[in-house]
C-alpha cells in the first residue's frame, strides 16, 4: 500500500492576499524555498515528496510514523508563512489514499498531524520520459514543446486514473505517476503506444527509494535505446 501525507498551509490564500498586488515574485520566491525544505525533509527520511499545489503539499511516506511526521511539520514550519497541518493515509489506490489524508489535513487544526492509518509495505512509481523531446524543442519552440507536454501530463493521467494513478509533473520532459505496487507491464504497455514514452517503474519499501529505482530503469531503457516498460524490484 501507499501511505501519502499531505500538508496543508493554513491560511495561505489569506497570507498571498495581506502582500498587495506587487506580489507575485515573493509568492514565487517563498514557494520555492518551502519547495526546496519539502524536498530536504523527506528525502532525508528516505520519503518523496512533491510541492503538488504549493498551497498543499503531498509525500510519500511508507515507513514514517506519526511521531516523525511531526517532527517534519515543525522542520518545514521554519520555513512556512503561516501554520501548517498534515494527513496521513495509507491505501493499495493511491488516489483513496490521497483524497483521505486530505480530509484529514483539513480537519487537522494548526501544526496538528492526524494518522488515519500508516504502512510500511511496497509503494510503486513511474517515471515517464518523452522520447526525442529535445530534437522537437529545436524544430519548433521551447513554448511549444511546454504545451506538448502538458498535453502528454494529462493523457497519462487520464490513462492512469483507473488504476488509481496520481500523476505529477517534474518539470522538463519527465513526468512521475504514483501507481499500484501490483500494477503489471503489460497494463502500462498500451501507455507507450498512445504516448510516445518510456516508462521505468520502481517498487519498494521507501518513497525514495522506489523513485530511485525507477529512474535507474528508465536510465537502462536509455541505455538500451528502447522505448517501452521496465520494471525493478528493492531486493
Amino acid at each position: 500500500m501507499v501511505q501519502i501525507t499531505i500538508i496543508r498551509l493554513i491560511g495561505y490564500r489569506e497570507w498571498t492576499e495581506s502582500l498587495g498586488p506587487d506580489r507575485e515574485h515573493v509568492i514565487q520566491r517563498v514557494q520555492s524555498k518551502i519547495h526546496g525544505e519539502l524536498v530536504d525533509a523527506f528525502s532525508r527520511r528516505d520519503a518523496w515528496a512533491h510541492p503538488f499545489r504549493y498551497d498543499y503539499l503531498l509525500a510519500i511516506t511508507n515507513g514514517i510514523d506519526r511521531d516523525e511526521l511531526i517532527n517534519i511539520i515543525k522542520e518545514l514550519g521554519n520555513f512556512s508563512p503561516v501554520p501548517l497541518s498534515s494527513g496521513t493515509y495509507a491505501n493499495e489506490n493511491p488516489r483513496i489514499a490521497e483524497r483521505e489524508a486530505f480530509r484529514l489535513t483539513l480537519r487537522a487544526g494548526p501544526w496538528e498531524s492526524l494518522v488515519g492509518s500508516v504502512d510500511g509495505g511496497p509503494v510503486a512509481i513511474a517515471h515517464i520520459d518523452l522520447i526525442d523531446s529535445t530534437s522537437s524543442t529545436e524544430d519548433t519552440s521551447s513554448y511549444q514543446l511546454y504545451e506538448h507536454v502538458w498535453n502528454v501530463v494529462n493523457q497519462v493521467r487520464l490513462y492512469l486514473a483507473p488504476y488509481g494513478g496520481l500523476t505529477l509533473y517534474l518539470g522538463g520532459d519527465n513526468i512521475v505517476s504514483i501507481i499500484p505496487p501490483t500494477i503489471k507491464e503489460e497494463d502500462l504497455r498500451p501507455l507507450t503506444n498512445l504516448v510516445n514514452v518510456r516508462i521505468g517503474v520502481g517498487i519498494a519499501s521507501r518513497g525514495r527509494t522506489a523513485m530511485k529505482l525507477a529512474t535507474e530503469a528508465l536510465d537502462e531503457l536509455r541505455l538500451r535505446n528502447e522505448d517501452g516498460v521496465l520494471i525493478l524490484r528493492e531486493d
